[in-house]
């Protein structure tokens, strides 16, 4: 992009971007103008690589929250719910539900089954990173 072109830009401009991962249907989404510098540089790092494992990207989020809690994290947020939410669903308190997305409560194999019915997940992924 020109610095030309970047003088123009609105403060609402949006770029449409094309996503295509091996295997995939090609996704298009918008990218806001003002997060395009960050998607750069993403892809300037990781653009060349044939694959890059989820643990490699989020690894400063494992150091700081574990594994079981970005994944317990990830499908509540794929699932649209709120940590409230799931507490209704599976009788786990919010207050746990928060501690496990921070790292701050192992997840028993127990419990593990009720949150994976709950988020349509199989349980295993819970148990599998405490």
């Amino acid at each position: 992009m020109s610095a030309h072109t970047k003088e123009h830009l609105t403060k609402n401009a949006t770029y449409k971007v094309v996503i295509e991962a091996p295997g995939k249907v090609k996704k298009l989404t918008f990218v806001a103008a003002k997060h395009m510098q960050k998607l750069e540089a993403f892809l300037e790092k990781y653009g060349e690589s044939d694959s890059v494992s989820w643990e490699e990207l989020a690894k400063d989020d494992i150091a700081k929250y574990g594994k079981a809690g970005i994944v317990l994290r990830g499908a509540r947020y794929r699932e649209g719910i709120s940590q409230k939410e799931l507490a209704k669903r599976t009788g786990i308190s919010q207050e746990n539900i928060s501690k496990m997305e921070n790292g701050k409560r192992t997840i028993g194999e127990k419990v593990a089954k009720k949150l994976a019915k709950a988020l349509h997940i199989d349980f295993e992924l819970l148990m599998e990173y405490t």
